[in-house]
């Protein structure tokens, strides 16, 4: 993760708009397109990686990252294998601080030699994050639930995990929604949801769901097993997953979905392997129907080498009627050093969307 910052008005990379090859799922029928503005591009905190996000209820972006030192932290300075960080201020002007691990934080780390957070939720004042226990050479890792009472301050795991095993179901990512979890549609009221993929069979993804009051509780956890006449069904019992999106590209492990509140759509973000090679699709439901926003293999003129991670559109910083959002991103390797630069680091942009005549 190499810094740069930028700070214009638009400007789009040829590529970065090409037309999508071979995507999953139809076109949407609501968003047209998608155009970023690279030079509003700005990228901080090199060598950390991940950059999962959530909005609290102090108005006030959380994120974790990677093996790094965070914001004002290198590859090297400060550098833990989790750090927990708040992000204050609008996507122009934003600044980052270290509240648990990393160069200069104001807090320990929690996780100073093992753990990885590919997803984080603030509800009801709590900080939830699914954290890869690294107990085992990846993929084999075990899957738990940490919380933070004091934002992001101090840490407690749950005693219990989503076992490692080839074939096992392990969460990784948070359904996000507005500020503290706030503005959920009524019908998915009274529940967090949560994404995930088998190990080692990461060409799908799956659903689950538990009570927000029963959130440590292992045994209030239910999955999505399918559809009866549009009504979702669940179960306890894992083996009756039904995945909800795949794309037998793979390498589906670390989906984004998030709630667009003035198009009434879930966006779900997800890498198809490389930097370059971003999907976002929109969908009714958490869990589909999913249509095509945009299928990139050159997204950001970056290529196919090393590993696109996370990529979210948090809802702190969507413009009120929905069109202007602003993409946070995290991607890795040869090929994330093409292009835009955006190899091992924290990166923001600035996108635009362009609906349909019959859906404005």
């Amino acid at each position: 993760m190499r810094i740069l910052f930028a700070f214009t008005l638009f400007a789009a990379l040829p590529s970065a708009t090409a037309a999508p090859t071979s995507p999953p799922y139809p076109p949407s029928a609501v968003i047209e397109n998608i155009t970023w503005h690279w030079d509003t591009l700005r990228s901080e905190a090199p060598g950390s990686d991940l950059w999962p996000l959530t909005w609290a209820n102090d108005n006030n972006l959380y994120a974790a990252w990677g093996d790094g030192g965070g914001f004002g932290g290198t590859d090297q300075d400060g550098r833990v294998a989790l750090g927990f960080a708040r992000i204050e201020g609008s996507p122009e002007h934003f600044t980052g601080s270290n509240i648990n691990g990393g160069k200069n934080a104001s807090n320990p780390a929690a996780f100073p030699k093992q753990g990885k957070c590919g997803g984080l939720l603030a509800s009801d004042g709590i900080l939830y994050a699914w954290i890869n226990r690294q107990n085992s050479p990846w993929p084999d890792v075990d899957e738990g639930l940490a919380w933070s009472k004091d934002a992001a301050k101090t840490w407690e795991n749950s005693s219990w995990v989503f076992p490692k095993g080839d074939g096992n179901f392990k969460p990784s990512t948070f359904l996000n929604c507005g500020k503290d979890y706030a503005g959920v549609p009524s019908r998915l009221e009274g529940f967090i949801y949560f994404y995930g993929v088998r190990q080692g069979q990461d060409t799908n993804v799956y659903l689950g769901r538990v009570p927000t009051d029963r959130i440590h509780e292992r045994a209030a956890y239910e999955f999505f097993c399918g559809l009866s006449k549009n009504t979702p069904l669940w179960s306890t019992n894992l083996d009756s997953l039904h995945a909800i999106f795949t794309n037998s590209r793979g390498l589906c492990d670390l989906p984004t979905v998030i709630y667009h509140p003035a198009l009434k759509r879930f966006l779900l973000t997800i890498f198809h392997k490389g930097p370059g090679q971003l999907g976002i699709f929109d969908a009714p439901q958490p869990w589909g129907p999913w249509t095509t926003v945009a299928y990139y293999e050159q997204w950001g003129d970056m290529g196919a080498e090393g590993h696109g991670l996370t990529c979210s559109f948090p809802q702190k910083w969507m413009s009120p009627d929905g069109l202007t959002l602003w993409c946070v991103f995290a991607v890795y390797g040869d090929g994330a050093k093409q292009g835009i630069h955006a190899h091992d680091q924290f990166n923001l942009v600035k996108a635009t969307l362009t609906l349909h005549r019959t859906a404005k």
